[in-house]
C-alpha cells in the first residue's frame, strides 16, 4: 500500500480553504499546509493536529520551492507519493474516492513520475481511464517521491507558472510516463473568470484574465521551458505558445492595466534573455 502525503501552498487565502481541504484529507496520511502569505494569512484549521502541519513564515518563496520542501518532509516520514494541491481546488467525494481506486489499480507505478486528472471538462466515463500526457497541472497530481529526487525536485528558478509543465517535461525525456486519470475531476480556478463582449461579433463569452505580474512569470517562463524541451519534444510547443499567446491577447483587450502589462511582458522577454529567474524584484 503507498503512503501519501499532501500538500497544499497557499496565498492569501478565503475561508473556503477549510472546506476544500476537507474533500481530500481523508484520501491522504498527513497534510503540510505552507502559507506563501506575506504577511502570513490570519487563518485557524481545526483539523487534527498530528494530520495537519502548517507551515507559515511570512515569506513568499514562490511554489517550486515550496513544492521541494513539503517532498523532503515526505520523504523523511517515509511517504512515497505527494499530493500536490492549489488552495482553491476541492474534489467531491465521487471523484476523490475514484481517484484512489484508479491510482491503486495502475500498473507499473514505478515507471510514472506523476499523475493527475481532469480539470476542465467533466468526464463522462466512471471506470478507469488511463492517458499519457505531457500537460499536467499541479493541483491534483501525485508526484512519485523516488522519482522525484531522481529528476532533481521542481526547477526553482521558475518561481511559479510552468512549475508543472517543466517536470513533465523532464519526466519524459528521461524515459518516465506522466499519466492523466481522465475520468476523475478536480474542482480547479484558472484565473479571474468573467463575461467581456467580444470586439469581433459582439457576442458575450467567458474569459480568464490574470494580474499583469502572473503575466509576467507565464511569458517569462514559458520561453525558458521552451528553450529546454522544444528541441526534444517539439509537437507540445506549437500550442503552449498559442496558449500563452491568447492569455496575452485577452488581458490586452479586458484587462484595465494595459500599460503595466505591456511593461510587464517586456520586462518578462528582458529578463528572460539575460538569464534573469526566479522571484521577479522590483
Amino acid at each position: 500500500m503507498e503512503k501519501i502525503f499532501g500538500v497544499v501552498i497557499l496565498y492569501h487565502p478565503d475561508f473556503q480553504i477549510k472546506d476544500n481541504i476537507a474533500s481530500y484529507l481523508p484520501f491522504i496520511e498527513k497534510l503540510l499546509v505552507i502559507d506563501n502569505s506575506e504577511p502570513a494569512a490570519k487563518i485557524s484549521f481545526d483539523f487534527p493536529e498530528d494530520k495537519v502541519i502548517i507551515i507559515a513564515d511570512g515569506e513568499n518563496k514562490g511554489i517550486a520551492a515550496r513544492l521541494n520542501q513539503a517532498a523532503s518532509y515526505a520523504v523523511a516520514e517515509g511517504a512515497t507519493w505527494l499530493l500536490t494541491m492549489d488552495q482553491d481546488s476541492f474534489f467531491d467525494e465521487d471523484n476523490i474516492n475514484r481517484y484512489r481506486q484508479c491510482f491503486d489499480a495502475y500498473e507499473g507505478k514505478d515507471k510514472v513520475a506523476m499523475f493527475g486528472v481532469e480539470y476542465e471538462q467533466r468526464p463522462q466515463a466512471i471506470h478507469c481511464e488511463y492517458f499519457e500526457t505531457d500537460m499536467l497541472i499541479t493541483s491534483g497530481s501525485l508526484v512519485n517521491l523516488g522519482l522525484l529526487k531522481k529528476l532533481g525536485g521542481f526547477d526553482e528558478a521558475l518561481f511559479i507558472d510552468e512549475v508543472d509543465s517543466e517536470y513533465c517535461f523532464r519526466a519524459n525525456s528521461k524515459g518516465f510516463k506522466t499519466v492523466k486519470l481522465s475520468n476523475v475531476y478536480l474542482h480547479h480556478s484558472l484565473g479571474i473568470a468573467g463575461a467581456y463582449r467580444s470586439l469581433k461579433n459582439f457576442k458575450k463569452s467567458v474569459r480568464t484574465l490574470h494580474a499583469p505580474i502572473r503575466i509576467y512569470y507565464m511569458v517569462r517562463n514559458s520561453l525558458y521551458v521552451a528553450e529546454k524541451y522544444k528541441h526534444n519534444l517539439p509537437a507540445s510547443f506549437p500550442l503552449r505558445r498559442k496558449t500563452v499567446l491568447n492569455r496575452i491577447k485577452n488581458n490586452l483587450l479586458y484587462g484595465k492595466e494595459k500599460t503595466k502589462l505591456l511593461r510587464y511582458i517586456w520586462l518578462a522577454y528582458r529578463h528572460y534573455k539575460s538569464g534573469k529567474m526566479g522571484k521577479l524584484m522590483l
